[in-house]
């Protein structure tokens, strides 16, 4: 196979179209050089809707836990019975990663001027580097609507809005209780 290749490489090398074909081949490499730089920008595309989906997925799972530990809470309190829990929360999942800050004058002859250089900090976890996460920013919490069989008594409905606005840390304008129907 390589006699083959030597002699189809000493026809090109005597062809008489040898400029031509080098124009093509050229042509062809800038294409492909054109064509790689078009895929990664696709690649992050997909990457940027699949975190954003991930955020979602996050903050309903932020969403449907609370409910869950805030429906087993109510549900301990004397006078309340049984009981739903649906919330409402505002933005998703925000994670503010460690950063090194470094600050220095640099002073020409005639001109000082300030610089500043910010880098996330990256970490070693399972052989791949990932940023280190400094804070974890979960949705807020807008309002609150508590459905149980306690809910038409005043006293254990005022329980019920004191325990959610305090457990959740909101205002008690933004609960809602109500009675279950029978």
């Amino acid at each position: 196979m390589t006699e083959q290749m030597k002699k189809y490489l000493s026809k090109l090398k005597n062809s008489p179209n040898k400029l031509r074909l080098a124009v093509i081949l050229g042509s062809v490499g800038i294409l492909l050089i054109m064509l790689s730089e078009m895929l990664p920008a696709k690649r992050s595309a997909d990457t940027s809707a699949e975190t954003k989906a991930e955020d979602n997925d996050k903050s309903e799972s932020f969403r449907e836990d609370t409910e869950r530990e805030l429906k087993a809470l109510l549900e301990q309190i004397d006078g309340v019975g049984e009981c739903e829990v649906m919330l409402s929360v505002e933005g998703t999942t925000e994670y503010v990663y460690a950063e090194n800050i470094s600050r220095y004058t640099d002073e020409n002859a005639d001109r000082k001027s300030d610089k500043l250089d910010e880098n996330v900090v990256l970490v070693d976890a399972d052989g791949s580097k990932q940023a280190l996460v400094r804070k974890i920013i979960r949705p807020q919490v807008s309002g609150v609507v508590v459905v149980c069989d306690g809910g038409g008594n005043i006293k254990v409905n005022e329980r019920v809005l004191r325990t959610v606005s305090t457990a959740l840390n909101i205002s008690s304008s933004r609960v809602y209780v109500e009675a279950k129907c029978r």
